[in-house]
């Protein structure tokens, strides 16, 4: 099931989401944000009171999570721990600033890989995230890279924030994704064009509405797949 899913990869805020769940409507597959995963785990360890730079205490808590992503629309993942729907409280600005911390850490991520590719071993999906074609479906046949200028998603990421009745500034959520970049930035994740996969089609963008970057990659994919 691995190599008919989509892999979907590209730096904080440059659409993967959004594609993602373009693609789950339009294709028929469920769609997986691993960034919900991270997040979650980011919940639980600030909920136990633990130091997000405690990487021993922050695995030891991840690695005995129960943790389980559930679908009542392909497009639209929840985020179960211990059975409790957390995925509204997943996008707070406490969870923006701390998730980086978790998801850096080698023994969280081999962790979250495997069940990554648990999920996607049971059924064809779209998988978003950093490393989802160079290291979580590596034999995924569709791979895509979106990338966009830090001011177009930080422009995006405003109005998201701002569509959920939240206050912030275009200033501070700059800011706030130079900063991801720089965490994100550790040689070891997909965050930037010639970090992408090898065989990853590299997608600008820039100058393109979501609807056509969705159709752009519903044309990768089934091109890929009926050859």
């Amino acid at each position: 099931m691995l190599e008919l899913s989509l892999a979907i990869d590209g730096p904080a805020a440059s659409g993967k989401s959004v594609v993602g769940k373009g693609l789950a409507e339009h294709l028929g597959i469920g769609f997986v944000d691993t960034g919900l995963i991270y997040r979650a785990c980011t919940l639980a360890v600030i909920r136990k009171g633990i130091d997000p730079l405690d990487e021993k205490k922050v695995f030891e808590l991840v690695e005995q999570m129960n943790l389980d992503m559930r679908w009542e629309q392909l497009s639209s993942p929840e985020m179960f721990i211990d059975n409790e729907n957390v995925t509204l409280e997943l996008r707070t600005s406490t969870i923006e600033k701390n998730v980086s911390y978790v998801s850096r850490i080698e023994e969280v991520r081999h962790n979250l890989v495997a069940r990554q590719r648990n999920i996607a071993q049971r059924e064809p999906v779209i998988m978003a995230g950093r490393d989802i074609g160079t290291r979580v479906l590596k034999e995924a046949r569709t791979k895509v890279f979106l990338n966009a200028s830090t001011k177009i998603r930080a422009n995006r990421r405003l109005q998201e924030t701002l569509d959920s009745g939240k206050n912030t500034s275009y200033e501070e959520i700059l800011k706030s994704t130079q900063r991801r970049d720089s965490l994100d930035d550790s040689g070891h994740r997909a965050v930037k064009p010639e970090q992408a996969s090898s065989d990853a089609t590299i997608v600008e963008t820039d100058s393109l509405d979501v609807t056509e970057v969705v159709d752009l990659c519903i044309s990768i994919y089934r091109n890929i797949n009926q050859n």
